[in-house]
């Protein structure tokens, strides 16, 4: 794949993950106080979908479009809509542990906060720690801090934004589930 290609692709996904991560951000906003942990059942029966369709249905449709257009190639081979699925399960965390703003701050920061790293660091990236950039750093920093300073205190949504970053930085593993439980964790020990 060249790199033209290679950044289109991200992009795509890139702005997926941001608009999805926004929706359900505000699906939680919004329907959490009334129907709680009910809000978790959508969200599980599209994860069992997505491990579940790629194998027993592997030429249909709509799966086929999506994880062409929107998967990287080693993941389409490897694990089909890897990232979406740890997604789903990492947010499932801070749905259940944290009161709802703090939830929606979470799943902001894992987001607003990931999409624009990979996007700035794509574009102004010189500044290199292993294969992120200290300005995709900044870019998941600031716009997560913006993000989440909607929904809860600005302390907290500065600190939830610079451990998001810190992780998204530094993490060894996929920080689509890090991310989302550390913030859980964290906002369990800031809140009385």
């Amino acid at each position: 794949m060249s790199s033209l290609d290679e950044n289109s692709l991200e992009f795509k996904r890139q702005a997926v993950h941001l608009l999805n991560g926004c929706a359900i951000a505000l699906a939680v906003h919004y329907l959490k106080p009334a129907y709680d942990l009910w809000l978790l059942v959508p969200l599980l029966i599209a994860l069992v979908l997505l491990h579940v369709l790629p194998k027993i249905r592997p030429k249909l449709k709509i799966m086929n479009h999506l994880m062409y257009h929107f998967e990287r190639k080693k993941d389409i081979e490897r694990f089909p809509f890897k990232g979406a699925i740890f997604y789903g399960y990492g947010i499932i965390f801070p749905i259940v542990l944290l009161p709802t703003d703090y939830a929606v701050a979470a799943i902001l920061v894992l987001s607003v906060g990931d999409s624009f790293s990979n996007l700035v660091g794509r574009r102004y990236g010189r500044h290199k720690i292993g294969e992120k950039s200290i300005e995709g750093t900044l870019g998941f920093f600031v716009t997560a801090a913006v993000a989440t300073s909607f929904f809860i205190n600005p302390t907290h949504a500065l600190l939830f934004s610079f451990v998001g970053a810190v992780i998204e930085l530094l993490s060894f593993w996929d920080d689509n589930i890090v991310i989302p439980l550390t913030l859980a964790l964290l906002g369990r020990l800031l809140l009385p």
